[in-house]
């Protein structure tokens, strides 16, 4: 009995030991294949996600061919029409835009005209057009004002005011959003779905003269796939164009009327400064910037009475001072010459002379 029972424990040990045999061996053999797997998807993923956002189009306009730090590719601007300008040159830097690619935003295309671009699209997809705008030139809002329109229907930018945006220097990216579906594009702009067709597989993108100034653009990009990966301005993010309806009648925010109030609230404040005898930089603490703007108005008023005020006492006291004038003016002490000063030194010198010859002849 003990010798069946050594002989069946034995029997089991082989058992196991050939079943750990066959695991490792299947292990073994089907780990080379799971690490080409596992470094095939490795190095795929990349490629995947880069095709996940294609560049179907991009012009640096009036300028030469130029490679981004996205790894988008702007080819030199091939339209004829109008003029190519390199006038951004002349500024030190572009704000809101790495260094890298500031030549973007120094050269445009602009005309005395209405004026645009034929440029592919590729089948149906989500894309997203990316229009790259600089004020170079003007340094004041209202100055150059104009309309962006899309397929020859959709007005995708209106009344765009770069300076009123950005002020000068600085870049500015619109962004639009469209899809194509069935050879048909369709643009959603306040609720509503605005669609027209692509034709010979074709947009037409078209800079619109108005009463302000000539329409220009400096750079653009033509982007289809996953437009949640777009690239954005450098620390901040790019304006995009979804404009409401009733956003169009609202009044538009103009630089000068900020900086009449801001104008204000410095009279005012130097005219409190002047009054309690403070220091600038002691008082400028104490100014409340954040005061309500409904009391404009008013505070414009106190402090044109203040001016006023104040131009009465210094009259006042100027006439009084005239009047408590008591005989001429005396002459200034510095004013006079060396040789008034001098004249008492020749004197006793030539008083002196005639007393030493006689002195000699004694």
């Amino acid at each position: 009995m003990a010798k069946k029972r050594a002989t069946v424990t034995e029997r089991a040990m082989r058992m196991e030991n050939m079943y750990k045999c066959n695991v490792n061996n299947l292990l073994a053999s089907c780990a080379m294949p799971l690490t080409v797997l596992v470094l095939a998807l490795y190095c795929l993923l990349p490629l995947a996600q880069a095709e996940s956002l294609k560049v179907v189009y991009a012009v640096n306009a009036g300028g030469d061919e130029h490679t981004d730090q996205n790894g988008i590719h702007y080819e030199a601007d091939p339209l004829n029409v109008g003029i190519s300008s390199d006038y951004g040159k002349h500024l030190l830097m572009i704000g809101r835009v790495p260094e890298q690619d500031e030549v973007l935003y120094r050269t445009e295309r602009y005309h005395t005209t209405t004026f645009g671009y034929d440029f592919p699209a590729d089948g149906d997809g989500d894309y997203a057009l990316i229009m790259k705008f600089c004020e170079v030139y003007f340094d004041a809002p209202n100055r150059k004002v104009f309309d962006v329109l899309l397929n020859r229907k959709h007005t995708v930018v209106k009344q765009l005011d770069i300076y009123n945006q950005v002020g000068r220097g600085s870049a500015h990216d619109e962004i639009v959003y469209f899809k194509i579906i069935n050879g048909r594009m369709h643009y959603e702009y306040g609720g509503e779905i605005e669609t027209s067709d692509v034709r010979n597989g074709r947009l037409r993108l078209d800079f619109i003269k108005g009463a302000l100034d000539n329409p220009k653009i400096n750079a653009f990009a033509l982007l289809k796939g996953d437009v949640s990966q777009l690239p954005r301005l450098h620390k901040t993010e790019a304006s995009e164009r979804r404009v409401e309806p009733e956003e169009e009648n609202k009044p538009r925010a103009s630089r000068p009327r900020d900086n009449q109030q801001h104008q204000e609230r410095i009279v005012r404040y130097n005219d409190r400064s002047a009054q309690r005898g403070y220091d600038d930089d002691d008082d400028e603490d104490d100014y409340d910037v954040e005061e309500g703007e409904a009391d404009v108005p008013q505070r414009q008023q106190q402090a044109h009475h203040q001016q006023q005020s104040q131009q009465q006492q210094q009259q006042q006291s100027t006439q009084g001072s005239k009047r408590t004038r008591s005989g001429p003016r005396q002459p200034n002490p510095y004013s006079m010459d060396d040789s008034s000063i001098l004249m008492p030194v020749f004197i006793a010198i030539g008083a002196f002379i005639p007393l030493l010859f006689c002195l000699c002849k004694l």
